[in-house]
């Protein structure tokens, strides 16, 4: 009978457990780190979030609402809308006249467009990025009132679930990546006060993304690919600038609702 020590069987182990530690470090990621890929996303998220703000105020503007102001200085949005207007009582206001009856709007809107930019990295580098956007958003919007005679709007809440599927190319020095996502969103109660003059931002509410990545760099003679899941969300209000938190896993950032910069993420 042969035998076999125990500490032969143990220094078999470690040698295996080297080679094994050896092949999953050889096969993490150097072009598309949890790092560069969040990077991304927070530029594609912030630049979303913020033209979902957009795309709410143009709403109000397309049925007519009174007092609506825009600080965006964004492009503009390529927006395709269609309307349904219900009183208080859940019925169908016809052709959403007259407007003093309405209380309840759902919007459906697609938006199709192109859109480029620049951002800084941690590194202190400049990452240039062109992409398509293809989403479809359903914002119901519920006016509230006061008891006066008549009536006068007080607020306005919007909810929303978005579906996107964007794409979008960042070159960064000798590296290119080509960024695909699958978005949800969920437009969770954001209200605006009014008048709208004098209240350009949300009070309150927040909007949930939830981001299926699949990413793809090339450099040199290396390409990679990953595909992960990214959960982005901000909360309402934003300062008088329009700067919001944003936030991108355990990641924060500073999102400019005007300007739909992202910055000093950390």
């Amino acid at each position: 009978m042969k035998t076999v020590h125990l500490s032969t069987v143990l220094a078999a182990v470690a040698v295996f457990g080297v080679v094994g530690c050896e092949g999953t470090t050889a096969a993490i990621p150097k072009l598309l780190t949890d790092a560069t890929v969040t990077a991304d996303v927070a530029t594609n998220s912030g630049d979303a979030l913020a033209s979902a703000v957009q795309t709410m105020t143009n709403n109000e503007t397309s049925a007519s609402l009174p007092y609506v102001v825009s600080n965006s200085v964004a492009p503009a949005l390529d927006e395709v809308r269609s309307r349904t207007c219900y009183d208080a009582n859940g019925a169908v206001v016809a052709g959403c006249t007259p407007l003093s009856s309405v209380r309840k709007i759902v919007t459906h809107v697609e938006i199709n467009l192109s859109r480029t930019g620049t951002s800084s990295t941690e590194g202190g580098t400049t990452k240039t990025w062109t992409g398509v956007v293809h989403r479809v958003s359903n914002d119901t919007l519920v006016r509230t009132f006061n008891t006066a005679q008549p009536p006068a709007e007080i607020s306005r809440t919007h909810s929303d679930v978005t579906a996107g599927h964007d794409t979008t190319t960042f070159a960064e020095g000798t590296m290119s990546r080509k960024v695909s996502e699958a978005t949800r969103d969920s437009v969770k109660a954001v209200k605006f006060n009014l008048p709208r003059s004098s209240n350009p931002w949300p009070i309150s509410g927040s909007i949930v993304r939830v981001d299926t990545v699949h990413a793809t760099a090339t450099s040199s003679n290396t390409t990679e690919d990953r595909t992960v899941v990214r959960l982005v969300e901000v909360d309402f209000p934003p300062d008088a600038q329009g700067n919001v938190v944003l936030k991108v896993n355990d990641k924060v950032c500073n999102l400019n609702l005007n300007t739909h910069v992202v910055s000093n993420c950390h």
